[in-house]
Formats: structure tokens, sequence, C-alpha cells
């Protein structure tokens, strides 16, 4: 007898009603967390798996928590054994080595029954403040052992059949900074889980278990064929690109970043052979997470609307080499391993640029530009830890501008935080936050902008800790483009003082010191003598490009006073090009 087909309606109410428990997972930990880097920044993560750790539904955030919560969960599922669950246990991870991202990003595991049978898993991951690191926040650019870096648990159980384990959260509370903070993060993951647990287990009592596991089989082959399809309207070739980063923090400098992508009819290859080996500093990457960046580059290309599930990466095969910072093995640190995979997916579309044109932007700002200030508070005595990425300028596209301020690629909704929020929690007055003029690479579509972001500390002596990439291999332009500014901090400028910083941990500083965070822009598509006059014009006024850099780099001559047009200077300038 054949496999009988299920209803579309029912298919597309059960697939969307995932989607709706992970959102509301999202919610609960959002309403319930305790630090600024989860309910504001939205640096979490959370998602339905089934019994296998496959992706079944996803809510919106961090793409590269997304891509590997799936590996987690595999790694739980070897260490434990499938058989050796049960209900209301609860395990954690955030060991780099399997799950991919650094110490700080910890995943928190709840596997899911119905009628007695394991069905699947709920998921999330949230960056904690602390894990008990030599610097707080465990973001250390100078750091040369994953032990500098905090804790590091696997598959460690949390919740025996709905028992607390006191022990473990002991160990944890005692172990790291910011313990009320990290101890209220936990609890939030938890309650997501639950909530995600129950969420599951009502789709399953509506619809019956062989329907739901037949619209699960249904919806990962469906994906699988819409990215095929993808595939197969590219050209088949080999297709190569390469970039570097700054250095590792340490020792090492002008890291490559290379990528060879083979196009064979529905299927893709991408491969990082010739990329840098491990390195001595902490800019290496887990297989796990670099899988994941991966991913998110090979969706935005082939199914990038589609609610995400398994299917969509059936038709992707990837190779990293075992000796290679993409590839972290023991004790390899690891703690600003997103700064690789940024440039990493910003190589991957570069590789395709040649064959997708009509869909491959141009480089972006490629860094989350993280910010950690740390010192006691004045006004209560107590230590403080302000943790934030910064937005940038996104790459010009084939007919539109790159995007001002929007945060990197792999992190997906994670934002700011408020300047209202941290001039009341944190003991800082913000003096500037404002679009950074120049920034943007220059072309026929103009690249997206970065931004100023001004810090000053108030009544006391602060330290800092950061990291900005990409000043030696600045985000490129596309088809006649140019490259736009890069990403850095500088401590007072425009005084005797002045300091440039592209990476430094745990760095003291005065009250009085101005912080300067300036993230870099997105790089130029097409000439910039095609953009048209009136455009420029509109540049200059909005204050996005400088009255000279509308002469110099798009032969514009404009008052900068008036903003009147020279007509006669600017036809010159533009025939001298």
């Amino acid at each position: 007898m054949s496999k009988q087909v299920l209803d579309p309606v029912t298919l597309e109410i059960i697939q969307h009603g995932f989607v709706a428990a992970a959102d509301e997972m999202k919610i609960n930990l959002m309403r319930t967390s305790y630090n600024p880097i989860i309910y504001e920044v939205l640096d979490f993560s959370v998602g339905l798996f089934d019994s296998q750790g496959q992706i079944i539904s996803q809510a919106s955030g961090l793409p590269i928590f997304l891509g590997n919560l799936g590996e987690a969960i595999k790694t739980v599922i070897r260490d434990i054994g499938l058989d050796n669950f049960a209900e209301g246990d609860i395990y954690m991870i955030n060991d780099t080595y399997t799950s991919g991202t650094h110490l700080n990003d910890m995943t928190v595991i709840s596997p899911v029954f119905y009628q007695k049978d394991l069905v699947g898993f709920t998921a999330s991951r949230a960056h904690w403040l602390d894990m008990g690191s030599k610097d707080p926040g465990g973001w250390s650019p100078d750091a040369t052992e994953i032990y500098q870096e905090g804790l590091r648990f696997r598959s460690i159980q949390l919740y025996d059949a709905g028992e607390e384990n006191n022990s473990v959260m002991r160990i944890l509370k005692d172990n790291v900074r910011m313990s009320e903070s990290v101890m209220g993060d936990l609890r939030a993951q938890i309650a997501a889980g639950r909530t995600g647990e129950r969420r599951f287990q009502h789709i399953l009592s509506k619809f019956g278990p062989e329907t739901v596991l037949e619209a699960l089989d249904e919806m990962m082959a469906e994906g699988e064929k819409t990215a095929e399809a993808a595939i197969a309207e590219m050209p088949d070739g080999n297709y190569q690109a390469e970039a570097f980063l700054d250095d590792d923090g340490v020792a090492m400098d002008n890291l490559p970043v290379k990528v060879q992508i083979t196009i064979a009819g529905d299927r893709m290859t991408i491969d990082l052979e010739g990329s840098s080996p491990q390195t001595t500093g902490p800019v290496n990457c887990g297989l796990a997470a670099t899988i994941s960046a991966i991913r998110v580059a090979f969706k935005a290309v082939t199914t990038p609307f589609a609610p995400v599930n398994e299917g969509h990466f059936a038709p992707i095969e990837i190779k990293v080499p075992e000796d290679c910072m993409f590839n972290a093995k023991k004790p390899a640190p690891s703690g600003v391993y997103g700064l690789p995979l940024m440039t990493l997916c910003d190589v991957i579309f570069k590789a395709l640029a040649d064959a997708i044109p009509d869909r491959i932007p141009a480089s972006h700002y490629a860094d989350v530009c993280a910010i950690f200030l740390f010192g006691e508070d004045p006004r209560t005595g107590n230590p403080y830890l302000h943790v934030e990425p910064e937005g940038g300028g996104w790459g010009a596209c084939p007919n539109r501008d790159g995007e001002n301020v929007m945060i990197a690629i792999a992190d997906g909704d994670t934002r700011n935080i408020p300047v209202e929020v941290i001039e009341n929690r944190y003991p800082y007055r913000i003096e500037r936050y404002a679009l950074r003029t120049d920034s943007g690479g220059p072309g026929r579509y103009r690249g997206g902008l970065g931004h100023y972001r001004d810090y000053l500390p108030l009544d006391h002596d602060p330290s800092l800790t950061t990291t900005q990439e990409r000043s030696k291999c600045p985000p490129w332009g596309l088809h006649g483009g140019q490259e736009a500014d890069y990403n850095t901090l500088i401590v007072n400028p425009g005084t005797d003082q002045e300091e440039q910083i592209q990476k430094c941990a745990a760095k003291p500083l005065q009250e009085g010191d101005l912080i300067s965070v300036r993230t870099g822009g997105g790089g130029g598509y097409g000439n910039p003598h095609d953009r048209p006059v009136a455009e420029v014009k509109a540049d200059v006024i909005k204050g996005y490009v400088s009255a000279e850099a509308a002469r110099e780099d798009y032969g514009v001559a404009i008052d900068p006073e008036t903003c009147e047009i020279d007509r006669d200077k600017t036809a010159e300038l533009r025939d001298m090009s």
C-alpha cells in the first residue's frame, strides 16, 4: 500500500505551529532573563528539534547559533544515549569543540516525551555575562588556551527526571562573576525549554503522533527539494575567493580565509582548504560554528524566505581541513570565534559573485565590534559588566545602496543597547551616537554607513576589552565599487592622549577617557562615477558623504555650504575618469 499524501493544509498548520512554539519560547526567554545582552541585545536563539537533533523550527535570532544548536543536541545524544533520557531531564553544554561557539554561549537542552516516547528536543543558547574567565566577560583577545576563557561543560545534567542537581548549580554560582545574572538567565532558559515542551506535546495531542511525524518528514523533504532547485539554477563550475583577518591577537598576522565552491547540478560543495591553520590566539572556531556560518551564507543564496528546517541543508557538502582555525582542537582558545565567521560569510558571497552576480552584495563591515566595559559602579559600590555589539554598514547590492548600521550577518536579529538603558544601568554617558560620514564604500550604489558611538565613564576608572577587525582587509566593493572604511576604536580622539585600538584585553582607563567606537561601512557596487549627480547631492545633504568625498570619489563638484552643483566642473571631473 502506498503512503498516503498528507493534506497540504494540515501540513502548513503543523509547520507553522512549530514556528509559533519557537516564537513563544523566545518571548518567554526575553521576558524572564536578567541581563541586557539577552533581553535588549537578543544574543540568544531557541528552536525545536526531532529525536535525532534535526531542526524542526526556530524563532528569529542569531543564525550563528541556530545553525549548530542541532550539533549540541547530537553531542548530548552521543554522550548520554537516547535510551537514557527521562521526562524532566535538562542538560547543558557550552563546549567549543563540539557545539562550536565560545564558552559564554550556554546551550540548555530538554528532551520532549509524548506518551512515554522520546519525540524530540527543545534547545536554547544564550550569552551569559561571565563563565569565570581570566578577564570579565571572557572575550579576551590575548588568550592562548581555552582554560583562560572560563568553565567548559559538555552534556552536564542539570535536572534528573525533574530533580535539580544542586551540586552543578553550586559549581556554577561559585565560579562565575555576576552570578545572580548568570543563574537568572539559566532559569530563563529552563523556562523557555519547558514552554517548548508543552507546545510540542500540544501539537502531537491535537494532530496525533503519526500525522505529525509524517508532516516533519514532508517538511524536510520539501526543504531539500527547494534548496536543490535553487542550486540547479546556478551555473555549474568552480568558484574561488579569499580575504584575511588582521591577526589572532597574540602571535599571527594576516590570517587567510579561503573558499572554493563547486556547483554540480543540484549539489554544492564548500571547501576551506588553504585557510589559516589553528592560531595561537582566540580567533579559532569549533567545527560546528563553522558549519553554522556556512549554512547562513548557503541559505541566504538558496532559500532565504522559507522557514528553516534540516532539509534545507541536505544538498551541501562542507570540507574543512583538520589543522585549521575553522576546526579548533583542544586546547585552542576560541573566545572571539565570531571574527573569522563574519569574514567567512562574506568570502562565500564573494566566491559566488560571478555565478549569481545579480544576487550578491559587496562586503559588509564583518564584525560585531564587541565592547566590554567593566569596573565598580560608584553609585552602588558593586561590580558591573557592560557587554555590547555594534552595528555597521552593509555592502551595496546590484540594485540598491547598502543598509546603514545593521548588525553583522551571522548575528541576525541582535541589536545594540538603547542609550537610555546604558545611562540608567551603568556609570556612563553616551556623548555621541551618529552615522559615520564617508564610511560607506563609493559606488554606483553606495555602501551602508557605520557609526560613531562614544562612551564617557563617570566618577570611576573602568577597564576596556574590545576587538575591532578588518583594518588591514577593509570591506571590499564589487564590479568597480570601492572599499569601505574599517572598524576601529579611539580613546580620547583629537587630544594629546589619543590612542587607536584594534584589540585589547582588560585595558585600564581613567575617569573622563572618551571611548569612541567607529564601525566600518559596506563596500560599494559599480563605478562611483555612474551614480546620478542628484543622488550624490542627496548623500551630501544627509551627511552620508562629505563634499570632499563627493568630488574625489564620485566626481561631483558640490559647494559644502550651499550644496549647489558645479555642473561644468562635475562634467570635467567625470570625463577625466
